[in-house]
């Protein structure tokens, strides 16, 4: 894996930000080569994922870290604070993202570690 394979971005966890997680993700699937469906696709994963995370942050900014692999990119969005999961299931926000995200990505989940959740996406071009 070369340095270029690899592209971090570190934002304010503030919604006028998802404009640029977005097109930097255009740009980053346009280089896979992935065609316009395909960046379509990630350009909604990263704008939800990022504003999932902002609304969570308390403050902290949300960083991104994406990791391109031949024609697919892998993401990690997070950390941002606990619990991962609603357990009364009455945060409809929460499940909106999770279905926009399990729509559009051929791999999604949410990952807890020490207190912390981060989003890992994967697209894939075709």
């Amino acid at each position: 894996m070369t340095p270029a394979d690899r592209v971090s971005l570190t934002l304010p966890a503030l919604g006028e930000f998802a404009r640029t997680a977005r097109l930097t993700a255009a740009e980053l699937a346009t280089r896979v080569g992935m065609d316009i469906d395909d960046v379509d696709d990630v350009k909604l994963a990263v704008e939800e994922a990022f504003i999932f995370a902002a609304q969570r942050a308390e403050g902290r900014d949300v960083k991104l870290e994406f990791e391109l692999d031949g024609s697919s990119i892998a993401l990690v969005v997070g950390p941002f604070p606990g619990p991962c999961t609603s357990e009364d299931g009455s945060d409809s926000g929460r499940r909106y993202a999770h279905f926009i995200l399990e729509s559009v990505c051929d791999e999604f989940e949410v990952v807890e570690e020490n207190g912390q959740c981060f989003l890992r996406l994967t697209k894939r071009a075709g």
